[in-house]
């Protein structure tokens, strides 16, 4: 008998620059949260998070993958986000919207802060410094600037204890404990105190019996209800500000952190804690222009594909070549060569990083497909 063998074949498939870009989160960076009722829960499981691994996937679960709920805890917990594509700031409109799950007066605002990847390495690094998105409350009175909170592990770390906090104005308190909660202190994090830091917001909660949290006019996470206009939940480039509360002018932002911006209790409704459900992006394809040293398309080289060589045709001017996923991680780094070899590279999203000799960095974005012929 006769055996015949089918041979299967594989396309490489670049599209370079003009990938979709999502509009949604395509990773959770960093969540670390402050104690609170909900922040030890992996989801949809009542197990807890006992793991930093099993925090962040926690965290991706909702964020990404189940579009669900994340909460940050008391004041200061936070969450750092990226997307697939660096978010353009568009002049005099309104940049992204975030979700959370406010209503009519049930609001725990979160203040937001946003970063640029300068070092094009897909995190933010240290030397890359974060600027607030000033609200609506950025300038009042009561609202205290580099407030650092610190927080303390109960002992014995369990079903009933409070968790102890002292500031940086030489006050204290606790953060209760209601009957049905779990442990509040993050199971995962191996240090007895949790430090914070960042813009804290006046408290706003009113009431004895029934509780009222009224929202902040704009400009925060959790205030106002998705439904809401765009005027409230909205957030423009914009309104960055640096530490000491210069305007800053941004082209583009690749990273955002959202934390929790008041310290206060409701009675049998617990701590005020920011939840987040999602960022969206709401001109996801608008185009960077090449306009000031913002700029991530610094020069145009002309890049071909030949079987799985990526080919760069004007080396004279490269520096490095370097091929980063979306997590980070450079997969390959070349120097002063025009050709980087792609067939040890899965399917997937990643960005091509070109150095010139000037160190400037052009960064495109390219997908490779498989596909059977």
């Amino acid at each position: 008998m006769k055996r015949t063998s089918t041979l299967l074949s594989f396309l490489v498939v670049f599209l370079l620059v003009n990938a979709q870009n999502s509009p949604n989160i395509s990773r959770v960076i960093e969540y670390r949260p402050a104690p609170g009722q909900h922040i030890n829960r992996l989801f949809p499981s009542p197990e807890m998070s006992d793991t930093p691994e099993n925090a962040l996937k926690f965290a991706q679960e909702a964020l990404v993958d189940n579009a669900s709920l994340l909460g940050l805890g008391a004041f200061g917990g936070y969450v750092i986000v990226g997307f697939d594509h660096s978010i353009v700031n568009v002049k005099d409109q309104y940049d992204f919207k975030a979700l959370g799950n406010a209503y009519t007066n049930s609001s725990e605002p979160g203040v937001v802060m946003v970063c640029q990847d300068l070092n094009k390495n897909g995190k933010p690094d240290d030397n890359e410094p974060w600027y607030e998105l000033a609200g609506s409350e950025y300038n009042h009175a009561e609202t205290i600037k580099n407030y650092e909170i610190t927080y303390y592990r109960p002992n014995p770390d369990g079903q009933k204890s409070a968790i102890r906090w002292t500031d940086n104005l030489g006050n204290e308190g606790e953060i209760k404990h209601l009957v049905a909660q779990s442990t509040m202190y993050p199971l995962w994090i191996a240090e007895d105190k949790l430090t914070f830091k960042g813009t804290k917001l006046r408290n706003t909660v009113t009431g004895t019996g029934i509780f009222s949290l009224p929202a902040m006019d704009w400009g925060y996470v959790d205030n106002h209800a998705n439904s809401g206009p765009i005027e409230k939940n909205g957030f423009q480039i914009e309104w960055a500000v640096d530490a000491d509360g210069n305007s800053v002018d941004l082209h583009y932002i690749d990273f955002i952190k959202i934390h929790t911006g008041q310290l206060q209790q409701a009675g049998w409704l617990g701590e005020t804690s920011t939840e987040v459900t999602g960022i969206i992006d709401l001109h996801p394809d608008a185009e960077l222009t090449n306009t000031s040293t913002n700029s991530l398309i610094e020069n145009n080289y002309n890049i071909t594909l030949v079987g799985e060589n990526l080919t760069i045709n004007n080396v004279d001017f490269v520096k490095e070549i370097s091929i980063i996923n979306l997590q980070g991680n450079t997969l390959k780094s070349i120097s002063f060569s025009n050709n980087i070899e792609l067939s040890d590279i899965s399917s997937g999203i990643y960005i091509l990083k070109i150095t010139d000799k000037n160190n400037k960095i052009s960064i495109q974005k390219f997908i490779k497909k498989y596909r059977t012929i």
